[in-house]
């Protein structure tokens, strides 16, 4: 039988180290109305943790949180997403404040010695605000990090796949800052801001860009295709 998964994301504000509320939204979905532990996993492993709940009915993960918190290095103003998976499992990714995965190195050590690298894999989130959906000026920034490691450069092709299967050629472009003295890639054309429109985003929806790997068949030249999931704010 299928288990039907639920998906939120969490910023870690002031306070996550001891104690995380859920989204409203989410607990209100939640048929385990008796749940009051957890197993939360993660590429280091499994941590089970107790789970709070307010009158209201808003839950928290409690005694067993702080633990998870240390072994993944965990900071203020990250991201988590989380996927459900039915009665008391969840697994969970990190992403760092600039949007790319968090990577933990475990190779010969156990989770409390694990670390995170700067090292970015094939997926990044980013939280919609003004600047994305400006109808004069929309552009979305690529991370530097991840378009380092997975060889994408301003003569790149980007096909973005949204939610409902729908495909969206774009164009990506690298401006530099004198101030800092770098440059940043970006998608800057209005093919970005059709995507932004169709999919209805607005300020605090969250998209988790999943770059699919290169078919040996088509080539280094071809498009690269990265998958976008949504999650409303």
């Amino acid at each position: 039988m299928a288990v039907k998964c639920s998906k939120f994301f969490k910023f870690l504000a002031p306070g996550f180290n001891t104690r995380l509320s859920l989204p409203v939204a989410f607990c209100s979905s939640l048929s385990e109305n008796k749940l009051d532990k957890a197993v939360i996993k993660s590429c280091l492993g499994s941590w089970h943790v107790r789970v709070g709940r307010t009158v209201d009915g808003v839950l928290s993960f409690e005694e067993g949180w702080e633990e998870f918190v240390n072994h993944h290095g965990l900071k203020l103003g990250e991201i988590l997403i989380f996927k459900h998976n039915g009665k008391r499992a969840f697994n969970v990714v990190a992403y760092e404040a600039l949007g790319s995965e968090k990577v933990y190195d475990s190779k010969g050590k156990s989770p409390s010695e694990a670390t995170a690298s700067s090292t970015s894999r094939t997926s990044f989130a980013c939280t919609m605000k003004k600047s994305h959906g400006d109808p004069h000026k929309a552009y979305l920034t690529i991370p530097a990090r991840f378009a380092r490691s997975n060889g994408i450069v301003a003569t790149s092709r980007i096909i973005l796949k949204d939610p409902s299967g729908r495909s969206w050629p774009l164009i990506l472009s690298r401006w530099e800052s004198i101030s800092r003295g770098s440059h940043r890639i970006a998608i800057r054309t209005n093919g970005w801001y059709k995507f932004y429109e169709a999919n209805k985003l607005k300020n605090g929806d969250v998209c988790t860009f999943n770059l699919k790997p290169v078919s040996s068949k088509s080539g280094s030249k071809s498009a690269r295709v990265m998958d976008v999931q949504i999650t409303r704010g």
